[in-house]
């Protein structure tokens, strides 16, 4: 009788998955270094290795299976978040990009583990540089804001009010990930929209309330509605209301402040 075949746990599925992303991820890396050498010894033009970088990197991400290594996944999505919006890099911006991989391959490496490794790094990654703002004057802070934003216009807007304070910022679009990254991050303040799909702003901030690692996060809410709106009946009496439209600016000063963050 032939010996029946035998079937792989589901550990052994994992540590396969795993280690295959992380041959791809290593491949990604030499690649970057191939990208960047060109780029500063004028082999490549900036926009070529700004599109490959872009698209490397996007791929990788694209790539990482849920679960696995979370603080590379971290690190490749504000690696892309600082590269998306750029047609060209210039030596600085090049200079960034080694940063990130250097934090890449960290993460691969195992560097960046313990319960506050991820929460610190993160704050340590290079700022996005895309938002007309003079960082000689304004003095970037380790301070680490989470965005919930499906509007990517609407997010950018948001950005650029944290810019101009010095904060970095990152945006989630999908509610469902929000929880992972203010698990890992732990951000210093969490910015959500009120309607950002299957559930709501007050929903995130109920699950962000009831949760003991996230509880003392601050909250802010994005939204059109007044105190005592009946869609706002459940949002945590701690949280601060951010109103869209000319008053934004004011909104986010005056919560900033409230939470002491600035």
């Amino acid at each position: 009788m032939a010996a029946a075949p035998l079937v792989p746990s589901a550990d052994d599925l994992d540590r396969e998955i795993e280690a295959e992303f992380r041959d791809d991820a290593r491949q990604a890396l030499a690649r970057i270094e191939v990208e960047l050498a060109n780029a500063i010894s004028g082999a490549a033009a900036p926009d070529q290795t700004a599109a490959a970088l872009r698209t490397l990197v996007r791929s990788l991400a694209a790539q990482a299976p849920s679960g696995v290594l979370p603080s590379a996944r971290l690190v490749l999505q504000r690696m892309d978040e600082y590269l998306g919006p750029l047609h060209e890099l210039t030596p600085f911006q090049l200079a960034d990009i080694r940063t990130f991989a250097d934090r890449l391959e960290d993460a691969l490496e195992g560097r960046l583990e313990g319960p506050d490794a991820t929460a610190r790094m993160v704050r340590e990654l290079p700022l996005k540089r895309t938002f007309d703002i003079d960082f000689e004057v304004v003095v970037p802070r380790p301070v680490e804001v989470m965005l919930v934003l499906r509007d990517r216009a609407g997010a950018h807007l948001v950005e650029r009010e944290l810019a101009a304070c010095g904060l970095r910022s990152t945006n989630v679009r999908v509610p469902f990930d929000a929880f992972e990254q203010a698990f890992r991050a732990r951000p210093d303040l969490i910015i959500a929209g009120q309607e950002i799909g299957e559930m709501t702003g007050v929903d995130l901030a109920c699950a962000f309330a009831a949760m003991p690692r996230t509880r003392g996060i601050p909250f802010a809410l994005l939204t059109s509605y007044e105190w005592g709106h009946p869609a706002l009946k459940d949002l945590p009496p701690r949280a601060a209301l951010l109103k869209k439209g000319p008053s934004f600016g004011d909104d986010i000063a005056v919560a900033l402040s409230r939470f002491g963050i600035l």
